[in-house]
């Protein structure tokens, strides 16, 4: 789903790669265990049977028990979610540390763990662990491959077919992750679909080694440089830096929505979520969309999520979403916000903006995870793999009709304008989203040369399908290859979208002659910093002890956003602790056993929620606890 273009990087848009470790070219794989756990058998003395065979492959590093124990107490304080780093409470933590220090335990052993500790794991519970069970080296990779392919008489593990090994590893329980897969090929350079197994054990090994030096150099370097911590007097009272903050939104009394009867534009467009290591470090994508007044006027705005066939969650019908619009500042990249939807209709969310001064402008929708979330590595585990290809006679390959389906539907997506047409910049913001890189001149023209273009040089449905049947056909694409693009769009294994929302943008406006073009993907990330400042002097202040943290509350009739500003000189942590709620979404956890914990940086903000009312024609309700820790 490339286009029939090489995939230039290994990461997914904007280069992102793991917030704990960089990647690069030499380190890109993940730092865990490649082996699961249920790839072994029972009996574990089985894996060591040929310890003392002459040939010594994996040469033994030999490693004091001391730098074992720095190392894994450094590990321990990275994942740990508490205060002074003595505990992790969250699960996915907990498997990111064992992955770290070399550990893979089978599902059901984390499970069993986790319950017993009633979800809550000490460095001295962690370190019990590490005893008590066997870290998999290098040696027991390659024999547990060996037992894994011995049935196989004419086995070579310089050479085991891709999407064999792919299936194997996930019908085995791997917890590996489609971009993982992804990057394993990248790595090793598979050529003609083969996975030379050794090369890869010994790539792991070698990375596992570089990890850990990095964490300790990391660990030595935060010794020498210890932070500066809050120098606030601290009261006796046990309830320091506690507020409750307390929701109530009556259902709402306005009017429903009524289009004006002036001239309208219509466009299509998206919200997308995506993760690097874990679905707790998620990212949101919108698009932009410019125009430009030629004089003063009024202008109405309105936003409504689709449902398709693909998507098995109908609660994205209320998808948390605002309206925002920029100004876009001359002779800059700098972007003013002036306004934000604070209204809703039913499903949709609307602004109606009385007087715009002549100008350009940008519309930007947002939402931040109150119902569109990323899927769980359990999920991508559960979920079956559908087939995108199929082997004809002679050993040609055809797309499959899942993935000419999927394909189809992607077309309709990117054609914003429903024209049925692709133009360039629809064809750029697809190639950008499936493979991170822009369309070149000399894209477009091999483009041309190899399908033509259609009226106005604009790609039709046939011609989009009959480039991505040139990747289909061509016998170097595996295809891990193809689900590469499905999955940037928001396509999990079954082919079901649940990292990716459509939307229908709607613009009234009476001037002749106005147009409204999508621009860019837009990192949400960044929107959040200017939506802070917009709010500020919108919202209430909440007051805390510590006068260097500053608490924001601002409530409309459509829901809330909480956040603080960090103006002390060193990292604060706030626990948020969610008693109630109501006819609310909203992108925290609302398990009252377990508060989420969120880390402000020093002189920043951040947003701490955005909360959403489900239904608009009843109330909506949220209390909870806030606390600097």
């Amino acid at each position: 789903m490339n286009s029939n273009r090489s995939i230039k990087s290994n990461t997914s848009i904007g280069g992102r790669t793991s917030p704990s470790f960089p990647i690069s070219k030499s380190d890109a794989l993940t730092n865990r265990s490649s082996s699961p756990s249920s790839l072994l058998p029972n009996n574990r003395s089985l894996l060591f049977r040929q310890q003392d065979r002459e040939k010594n492959e994996y040469p033994t590093k030999t490693l004091s028990k001391e730098d074992d124990a720095k190392f894994h107490k450094a590990v321990f304080s990275r994942c740990a979610d508490t205060p002074k780093g003595s505990i992790i409470t969250n699960r996915e933590k907990f498997v990111q540390a064992l992955n770290y220090v070399g550990y893979d335990l089978p599902r059901t052993a984390i499970d069993q763990i986790w319950s017993d500790q009633d979800e809550e794991i000490t460095l001295k519970i962690f370190q019990q662990i590490l005893t008590e069970e066997k870290p998999i080296d290098e040696r027991a990779l390659e024999e547990a491959f060996e037992i894994l392919y011995s049935k196989d008489r004419k086995h070579d593990l310089s050479a085991i077919d891709f999407d064999k090994f792919r299936t194997d590893l996930l019908q085995k329980g791997d917890r590996f992750t489609e971009d993982e897969f992804q990057k394993i090929r990248y790595l090793l350079g598979t050529e003609h679909g083969k996975v030379d197994v050794k090369k890869l054990i010994k790539a792991i090994g070698e990375n596992k080694t570089s990890c850990r030096q990095k964490v300790l150099k990391e660990q030595e370097e935060n010794i020498e440089r210890p932070t500066q911590r809050h120098t606030s007097p601290k009261p006796n009272n046990k309830n320091y830096n506690n507020c409750n903050v307390r929701v109530m939104i009556d259902s709402s009394s306005k009017k429903p929505f009524n289009p004006p009867r002036i001239s309208s534009l219509k466009m299509k467009g998206a919200f997308f979520c995506e993760f690097s290591d874990s679905p707790t470090d998620v990212v949101y994508f919108s698009i932009g969309y410019s125009f430009e007044l030629k004089k003063p006027g009024s202008i109405s705005i309105s936003l409504e999520p689709i449902i398709s066939r693909y998507h098995k969650d109908s609660s994205f019908k209320n998808l948390d979403v605002r309206i925002l619009v920029f100004e876009k500042l001359s002779r800059s990249i700098e972007r003013r916000l002036l306004h934000m939807s604070s209204a809703r209709s039913d499903t949709k969310t609307y602004l109606q903006v009385d007087e715009l001064p002549k100008g350009l402008y940008e519309i930007i929708p947002i939402t931040f995870g109150g119902v569109l979330r990323a899927r769980s590595q359990e999920m991508n585990a559960r979920l079956p793999i559908k087939k995108l290809r199929e082997l004809k006679k002679g050993n040609n390959f055809t797309m499959s009709k899942d993935y000419r389906d999927a394909l189809e539907y992607t077309f309709d997506l990117f054609d914003f304008d429903d024209n049925k047409q692709l133009d360039r910049q629809e064809y750029n913001l697809w190639t950008i989203r499936t493979t991170g890189d822009e369309i070149t001149d000399e894209d477009w023209s091999s483009i041309q040369a190899s399908v033509g273009l259609d009226v106005d040089e604009n790609i039709s449905k046939d011609k989009f399908l009959k480039l991505n049947d040139f990747e289909v056909q061509d016998q170097d694409t595996t295809e891990q290859d193809l689900w590469t693009g499905l999955k940037s769009i928001g396509f999990n294994s079954g082919l079901e979208l649940d990292m990716m929302c459509p939307f229908n943008l709607t613009i009234y406006n009476n001037q002749s002659g106005l147009t409204l073009k999508p621009t860019s993907f837009v990192d949400l990330a960044e929107i959040k910093k200017l939506l802070v400042k917009f709010l500020q002097k919108k919202a209430k202040t909440i007051t805390l002890e510590d006068p260097s943290i500053h608490c924001f509350h601002y409530q409309d009739d459509c829901g809330s956003i909480l956040f603080v500003e960090n103006k002390s000189s060193s990292n604060a942590r706030l626990s948020i602790d969610v008693k109630n709620s109501a006819n609310a979404s909203l992108n925290l956890s609302t398990d009252a056993r377990k508060p989420t914990v969120v880390s402000v940086r020093r002189d920043n903000n951040q947003i701490i929620w955005f909360a959403h009312k489900l239904d608009n024609q009843r109330e909506m309700e949220l209390d909870a606890i806030v606390q600097i820790e």
